[in-house]
């Protein structure tokens, strides 16, 4: 079983300044680091022959409005070598607008497997990732208005999509079909 206090030291070691807080939750790590680091600390945690974090297990978004910073970046990373994990977070400042999205280096250049991830965040929470090879919606339609995992995204049933053209043009209405 790994001693978390000493995984602790380990990694806040390994990271120097980059760190601004670090703490055990319900068995976890956790370490939270500036937005403009992101990347350097997953570098960092995945190069670092002690700890060898290899595999980002996911990663996600946190929208903790009415906070401010309003997002929380969120990365969970593994070691094969070692069997022992770390929680990296990042809080990410609203733009408040839905022009100009709040902005994080993209972590597909430290790990494949974050380009799916990005995607889905981008998709969703409508955050941008710089530098992603391929950042466009995944999961809804390029023609969806907004981001439905925002907490100030309506869910009273009001239509933020329209379905196709009208039905005077041959497509499908929302309508039309009870929406």
């Amino acid at each position: 079983m790994i001693d978390l206090q000493e995984h602790q030291s380990l990694v806040n070691t390994v990271l120097g300044g980059l760190v601004e807080q670090s703490w055990i939750q319900n068995g976890a790590l956790i370490v939270q680091v500036p937005v403009e680091a992101n990347l350097q600390v997953l570098v960092k945690l995945r190069d670092e022959p002690q700890l060898r974090f290899d595999v980002l297990t996911y990663m996600t978004a946190v929208d903790c409005y009415p906070r401010v910073p309003r997002f929380d970046v969120v990365y969970e990373l593994f070691s094969t070598e070692y069997k022992h994990r770390v929680r990296v977070k990042c809080q990410l400042a609203d733009s408040n607008s839905l022009d100009e999205l709040p902005t994080i280096d993209s972590a597909c250049e430290a790990y494949l497997a974050a380009n799916w991830h990005e995607r889905e965040c981008y998709d969703l929470m409508g955050i941008r990732f710089a530098e992603h090879p391929d950042l466009r919606r995944i999961l809804l339609p390029e023609q969806w208005d907004g981001h439905p995992l925002r907490k100030e995204y309506p869910f009273d049933g009001k239509r933020t999509w329209n379905l196709g053209c009208n039905v005077e043009q041959g497509g499908l209405a929302a309508e039309s079909l009870g929406l």
